[in-house]
């Protein structure tokens, strides 16, 4: 087999990308404008909430979310052992202190019943993942939520386009957000957006992205605010790929079926992903479990392919929150983070490239 370069992750640009941007370049407005309203109507209508405030980054949107909600320093708030850096920093930069709860041995979510022993009375909120693209248990989890009298905001960075029992992911709690990253399943290369349906809370995160600025008063600031605006060419090509999000889907499940079928001879050495009967998978990554994970990556990294650990490291395990967690344990998050493999994922990626990666999977697997 000829020696391939393989990408952990790769966005899918073309022509209808760079007409939008032409477009909006020749309109003179390239700040937020038109095209921010178009891509906030359209993902929030698809979401269906009532409302999208876009942002430059999904961490952008984060840190919104948690300030429309007025969290503060003292306030605890609950969130994944095993995340993205980005949703436990939210929660500091409120000076807050962030809560971990472990994570559910096959989707990789937060563990509803660990959330529920973390509960005390100084949770304000508990911050959910996606994890990968697969709805957490949030039955469970809006159950706990209303009889704790705690908000739910849902970090759902890897996730739109996914379902849980029919309902689009994105839509869940009382605010949710997304991220599109260049490596995320549509992107508008930097930039993310905050859902909710309560019109109050919306006016109040268009204020804080803003500067503060009151939407109807010019230069007049209610509120401590950030540059969180996304542009109007960010927005373009965010409208582009927007238009594109079923057929991403669509293939992005097919890559994941095929990697599935063809690894199912080594579901004895492997954990291959689980996929919860109430939920559609978005599958932004397609994590596999494996035993002496690093060999195994430097093998796979050896051949040209590029795939990653997402995470390596538990929250608690950062050097960063390591004398905040000290001496604490999660063994769902430290068992999954110390074997996950993410395999390389995206739109264009042909079945020779991934039969390619399969191969050399095998062959690490073998030698062990």
């Amino acid at each position: 087999m000829k020696e391939m370069r393989i990408p952990w992750a790769m966005p899918y640009i073309g022509k209808e990308e760079l007409d939008e941007v032409i477009d909006t370049i020749k309109s003179t407005w390239v700040t937020m404008g038109p095209k921010v309203k178009r891509l906030e109507s359209e993902i929030s209508g698809y979401i269906g909430v009532n409302h999208g405030i876009a942002v430059n980054s999904g961490t952008a949107a984060l840190d919104v979310a948690l300030k429309m909600i007025s969290i503060q320093p003292g306030d605890e708030v609950i969130v994944p052992a095993m995340t993205y850096i980005a949703t436990a920093n939210a929660v500091l930069y409120q000076h807050a202190k962030p809560v971990l709860a472990d994570i559910d041995p096959n989707t990789y979510t937060i563990d509803p019943e660990d959330v529920s022993r973390k509960i005390t009375n100084k949770t304000k909120c508990i911050i959910p993942i996606d994890y990968g693209g697969q709805g957490a248990d949030y039955d469970a989890l809006i159950r706990i939520t209303e009889e704790q009298g705690v908000h739910l905001v849902v970090d759902g960075a890897e996730s739109i386009g996914g379902e849980y029992k029919g309902r689009k992911l994105c839509s869940f709690g009382e605010i949710s957000t997304t991220s599109f990253h260049a490596a995320k399943i549509i992107t508008s290369i930097e930039g993310g957006m905050v859902f909710t349906n309560d019109d109050d809370l919306a006016n109040r995160a268009r204020i804080i992205r803003n500067q503060g600025e009151d939407p109807e008063g010019k230069y007049y600031h209610t509120l401590l605010g950030h540059n969180y605006r996304m542009t109007d060419l960010h927005a373009a090509i965010g409208l582009a790929q927007f238009r594109r999000l079923e057929d991403i889907i669509k293939k992005r499940s097919s890559i994941a079926e095929y990697y599935s079928q063809n690894l199912q001879e080594y579901a004895d050495v492997i954990k291959l992903p689980y996929v919860a009967p109430y939920n559609k998978h978005a599958w932004w990554i397609y994590p596999i479990l494996v035993n002496n994970c690093d060999t195994v990556l430097r093998y796979l990294n050896s051949k040209g392919i590029d795939a990653r650990r997402l995470w390596p490291l538990p929250i608690h395990k950062q050097p960063i929150y390591r004398d905040v967690f000290n001496n604490a344990s999660y063994p769902v998050a430290e068992e999954v983070s110390r074997r996950i493999i993410s395999l390389p994922m995206y739109y264009a990626m042909t079945q020779e490239e991934q039969d390619y990666v399969i191969k050399y999977l095998k062959d690490a697997l073998k030698r062990g």
